[in-house]
């Protein structure tokens, strides 16, 4: 999971990418599109065969994949190398992010699971903290390369510590992978994330765009149909009867996707309207992945003493105040501002991510583990896409508006970034209510629990 949260230094790597690779900034960002839209496609269909085949030997597996992926980026002689590279790097990522909460799960007894996940999410965060502080020295020091060939090491050590220390109990019967569903789910989410990706970048109305949107659509119903008469189907259509999953699911994609706005609109408001450096904006993230780190645990802790519900809405309505806390900065507000928020977002987000898992890995059966940990990483996948294309697709509609106004850039800025994180908190409130549906839930699993 540390290796998989390395990958946020690739953000920092993009201006050198361009200017070595002679490309430009719109082609580069398929750096970041075929990464995150790839392991999107591909975390369900490959938890589900980890469940299949094998959680250890899926993951090792994934982590091989992602070695020689990166060990090959690093010596790629040209953009379009790099790019194919990085679908087969979002291959092992897949893998690795199915399997770990899954493996976690496993291994944990009940009662410990909360404060394993949330030392998992913690460790995560501090990939993080490690990349926006590390990327950017490695880029500056030995250019854009570096920052995947010194993941080299570190993920052979890991893969060798994973052949001596893991260990799977043998089954006698292992379920049969459905390649079919396996298939389909990578096509439907695939034209999903290419759907809303193209949607935020050349219309939502045109024909490429209506295209993917339906193929989506098509493909993802045709799915859930024939997996319905599937002995092992790569994701059950009775799990979104579940009364507790598909709530959960869908509170943590509407925060996610309000989060991430502190990713890719804040630093821009940093850098244009408080005219600060690099350095301080990598500060900021720094310090909210560091108190999202240290809150992780201890909301992993907590949830195995509380109803894990309780926490995760105190979490969601601890980032719907900061979100609507983010909209009352203007152009005359300080770092100090932004710090604050950004400390006590951090913290928020770090309980709900784990109280959030233990939640999700409770819920699912103890054969679809793979799969749960699949639903995880692909609630936060998708909650980043969608806010790069709806998000973001506002705030450069209401920029423009706002531009054509007032002859102040700043103010514009502010004024656009301000209804941005106003309608970001809105939908934050809305995942507040999701989780407040499934308390009753919640408190009926902990009583079949304790029994």
């Amino acid at each position: 999971m540390f290796l998989s949260s390395l990958d946020l230094a690739v953000n920092v790597a993009l201006p050198d990418i361009t200017s070595n690779l002679g490309t430009d900034l719109r082609t580069v960002q398929w750096v970041i599109v075929l990464y995150v839209g790839g392991s999107v496609s591909l975390q369900l269909g490959l938890g589900s065969a980890a469940d299949a085949y094998g959680l250890r030997r899926f993951y090792i597996i994934g982590l091989a994949a992602y070695a020689l992926a990166v060990l090959l980026i690093g010596l790629a002689p040209n953009l379009s190398t790099v790019l194919g590279l990085r679908v087969m790097q979002a291959v092992g990522a897949a893998l690795i992010s199915a399997s770990a909460p899954a493996l976690i799960t496993a291994i944990f007894p009940s009662e410990q699971r909360g404060r394993a996940l949330g030392l998992m999410s913690a460790i995560s965060t501090l990939g993080m903290i490690s990349a926006t502080l590390g990327g950017g020295v490695l880029v500056e020091t030995f250019g854009w390369r570096s920052i995947f060939l010194a993941r080299v090491p570190l993920t052979l050590l890991t893969v060798a510590l994973a052949l001596i220390i893991l260990s799977e109990r043998k089954s006698g019967e292992r379920p049969q992978f459905d390649l079919r569903g396996g298939l389909l789910a990578m096509l439907g989410l695939a034209c999903l994330v290419l759907f809303l990706t193209f949607g935020g970048r050349i219309g939502w109305l045109s024909p490429l765009t209506l295209a993917l949107g339906i193929g989506a659509a098509v493909t993802l119903t045709v799915l859930l149909r024939l997996e319905r008469g599937v002995q092992n189907p790569v994701f059950d259509p009775k799990m979104l009867t579940n009364p507790l999953l598909l709530p959960v699911i869908i509170a943590a994609l509407l925060l996610f996707m309000t989060i991430f706005l502190n990713l890719f609109i804040l630093p821009f408001y940093v850098s244009d309207v408080l005219k600060a450096d690099a350095k301080a904006m990598g500060f900021l993230l720094m310090l909210a992945t560091a108190f999202a780190g240290v809150a992780a645990p201890i909301g992993g802790w907590l949830s195995v003493r509380l109803p894990p519900a309780y926490i995760t809405t105190g979490a969601q309505i601890l980032s719907t105040v900061v979100l609507f806390w983010f909209s009352a900065l203007t152009a005359g507000s300080s770092l100090n501002d932004v710090a604050v928020r950004m400390a006590i977002g951090g913290i928020g987000m770090g309980v709900f991510q784990a109280t959030n898992a233990t939640l999700i890995m409770g819920a699912v059966p103890s054969d679809r583990l793979g799969t749960g940990g699949a639903l995880i990483s692909l609630s936060m996948s998708m909650g980043i896409v969608t806010s790069v294309a709806l998000l973001g697709g506002m705030f450069d509609g209401r920029l423009a508006m706002y531009e054509a106004t007032t002859s102040d850039a700043s103010q514009a800025f502010v004024m656009a970034f301000r209804d941005t994180y106003i309608v970001a908190g809105v939908i934050t409130a809305l995942a507040v209510a999701v989780s407040l549906s499934y308390w009753p839930q919640v408190l009926r699993w902990r009583m079949r629990l304790r029994v």
